[in-house]
């Protein structure tokens, strides 16, 4: 039987991008189709591995809206089979297709994003994200680690605006303090985070040199997913790989402060939040703010309190070495 085509319109930032896998991977079956996707650079690299996936379309923001008829352009030429558009773009409704789904923006959103994917679902389920690693990857990500010893603590200490970013020097005291635990005896501290954020990485580095941690901030993103199957526990702001460790199924504890934990908190079975004892609506009330140029809102969740989740969180998961 030949196989549909699917145009699914998905999110630039990586964590929705990671969280939409699973709806992607579910629509695919349901219909027995094939992809386009379309979405930022960061989630293409994760698409472009998945088996139901034909082509990747990267959006590049331009002023006045101008991508979206770019893009308009790219595809009208296409009669869909399925749009499955999880921005409410109105391209979806200036090209030609049998079926539409479409999910609605909407304001004062308190369910978790993934209940609200699942509403779209037609196999009327949770879909959980999935992400696909092949050898070859896999491989990558070991040569990355340079040949360091197990167990490896993975730290995030960035995140795309300063608020939600736990101070560094939290990260690295609370680092030391793990890795010479009975549960990292022996094993590697790696830093991980994106493009254009190595300085972080370079100031963890020497101030953490005692305990010789790797810093891979900046590397491809798959080969990181990679490393994330290999670690004992992953700690992290609220952040796109704090998702892409959390759909890989390492343990992980994801820092929130600004932003809801009952909203964006990370999914699977060996996963756990900690967060500041302000709410989002607390931190973020001032007249003033702005997530722009805020500085970080997240000094009040203490090492102590991190500390203890990440030991319930390590006592719950060390079977899974």
């Amino acid at each position: 039987m030949k196989n549909k085509r699917l145009l699914f319109i998905g999110n630039t930032r990586l964590g929705d991008c990671v969280l939409s896998t699973g709806l992607l991977e579910d629509v695919c079956k349901y219909y027995n189709a094939k992809a386009t996707v379309i979405c930022g650079s960061l989630g293409a690299t994760i698409f472009k591995k998945f088996p139901s996936v034909d082509k990747v379309i990267i959006l590049r923001k331009k002023k006045y809206s101008y991508h979206w008829f770019e893009l308009w352009k790219e595809i009208r030429s296409t009669y869909w089979d399925v749009v499955c558009d999880l921005r409410g773009t109105p391209v979806s409704w200036c090209i030609r297709t049998k079926k539409r789904i479409i999910l609605s923006k909407r304001k004062n959103i308190t369910e978790h994003r993934i209940n609200g994917l699942a509403k779209l679902n037609p196999l009327n389920r949770s879909p959980m994200p999935k992400i696909w690693l092949n050898e070859s990857i896999k491989n990558e990500g070991k040569k990355l680690l340079q040949g360091r010893s197990k167990p490896f603590l993975v730290i995030g200490p960035t995140a795309n605006w300063e608020a939600k970013v736990w101070p560094t020097n939290n990260f690295i005291n609370l680092a030391k303090k793990l890795i010479e635990s009975s549960y990292f005896k022996g094993g590697t501290l790696v830093i991980v985070g994106g493009p254009g954020e190595e300085e972080i990485g370079k100031n963890i580095m020497s101030q953490a040199a005692k305990i010789n941690p790797i810093n891979l901030i900046g590397e491809p993103i798959l080969p990181t997913a990679a490393i994330f199957s290999f670690s004992r526990l992953y700690i992290g702001n609220d952040s796109g790989l704090m998702h892409l460790a959390a759909a890989i199924g390492a343990p992980t504890l994801g820092l929130f402060g600004p932003t809801d934990d009952q909203i964006y908190s990370p999914l699977g079975e060996n996963t756990m939040v900690v967060r500041t004892p302000e709410t989002p609506k607390e931190l973020m009330s001032t007249s003033d703010f702005d997530h722009r140029t805020s500085g970080s809102l997240m000094e009040t969740l203490s090492i102590e309190k991190v500390e203890k989740i990440a030991y319930t969180m390590l006592k719950k998961t060390s079977f899974m070495d």
